[in-house]
């Protein structure tokens, strides 16, 4: 065998062991990924099952309409920089909406994860949410204001169609084909 043959053979042998090595290092890095996804999945699974995050939530279902009714609590609302948690829970929701919004849109937690465990939650929540958002851009005259949220209930929302269409999901009432309109 000529020397040029064996170099050759030896350099092929080399480029399957770097293709091999590069192979199982981006395994490593996928696995580390998800991971690292999961995490932040759970994290936010935890957030939404959180005591008080769940009374924010009951007040934005069941008080807020209410409450918008009231001058001085629409006024609060307008004015974003000084705004009292303390009397406006919808903010803890408005504000945890936007992270896990904004974790969704950058693929560090799984959406469709976050959409199957609290699709409830971020639907109606928006739903009655969105005047106030609306509200907030208005007077800050900042149309990104809340973005991550919206950007939630959109992808939120279009999981749902998608998946009940898949799958055939029926209105447990009717029977007809669900949709998240019927989500009350």
């Amino acid at each position: 065998m000529e020397w040029g043959a064996i170099a050759a053979i030896g350099s092929v042998l080399s480029a399957v062991v770097i293709a091999v090595s590069a192979a199982l290092a981006l395994r490593q890095v996928n696995q580390l990924q998800r991971a690292t996804q999961l995490d932040g999945t759970l994290r936010v699974f935890a957030q939404f099952s959180d005591p008080e995050f769940i009374a924010a939530r009951n007040f934005v279902l069941h008080e807020l309409p209410h409450k918008l009714k009231n001058r001085a609590f629409v006024a609060d609302l307008k004015n974003y920089t000084q705004v009292d948690l303390a009397a406006h829970p919808e903010y803890r929701v408005l504000l945890f909406l936007q992270l896990v919004g904004s974790l969704v849109r950058d693929r560090l937690v799984s959406g469709p994860s976050v959409y199957q465990f609290a699709q409830y939650s971020i639907l109606k929540s928006w739903e009655l949410l969105e005047p106030v958002v609306k509200m907030q851009r208005e007077a800050t005259q900042n149309p990104y204001m809340w973005g991550g949220a919206d950007y939630l209930y959109e992808s939120a929302k279009r999981w749902c169609e998608q998946d009940a269409q898949r799958r055939g999901v029926r209105n447990p009432v009717t029977g007809q084909p669900w949709t998240p309109e019927q989500l009350r």
